[in-house]
């Protein structure tokens, strides 16, 4: 008798488990985004005061959290080890190997890829302003993650909930 309740409220958590973390998933991309946001920011700022990529770099890692800090680091050493490759496929190197950790989407990633061929170009303004494009669709996808979650967020945690005490009940 006590090993069913025992099972009873172990599958119970379990399914609750599952579904606060399909309800918080798209919270968490959207603090990655924000994050990603934050640091292109300080990117263009940096490229706009004059200061050298590895200069900016460093000064962006100082400030960022993990995972997000840890694709810059790779985008660092990248620069760092590959010298003569360009800034667009050390970018997409770091992006799409380090993003891993991170709840980011494959959109996302490609759409994020875009910064390093944005940087590889000598023109400043150019540089800025492709920063500020990757920037609006990172803005787009905060609204969209916002409008996602309000639908969503009560329906994966009250499914979870359910599937658990569905299974219970089909044990028992």
């Amino acid at each position: 008798m006590y090993i069913k309740i025992f099972a009873s409220v172990i599958i119970l958590i379990g399914f609750s488990t599952i579904g606060f973390y399909y309800a918080y998933k798209p919270v968490y991309r959207k603090n990655d985004l924000l994050e990603i946001k934050r640091a292109i920011l300080s990117l263009a700022s940096e490229i706009k005061f004059f200061s050298s990529l590895n200069e900016a770099l460093l000064n962006i890692e100082k400030n960022l959290d993990k995972p997000i800090k840890n694709i810059f680091i790779k985008f660092r050493k990248n620069l760092e080890e590959r010298r003569g490759e360009e800034l667009a496929i050390l970018w997409e190197d770091a992006i799409k190997n380090d993003s891993l950790d991170t709840y980011l989407i494959k959109e996302d990633i490609e759409n994020i890829a875009l910064v390093g061929k944005i940087i590889g170009s000598i023109d400043r303004s150019f540089n800025i302003e492709g920063l500020n494009l990757v920037i609006d669709y990172i803005d787009n996808a905060v609204k969209n993650i916002n409008i996602e979650k309000s639908k969503t967020f009560k329906m994966y945690q009250s499914l979870g909930f359910l599937s658990g005490l569905m299974i219970i009940i089909l044990l028992i």
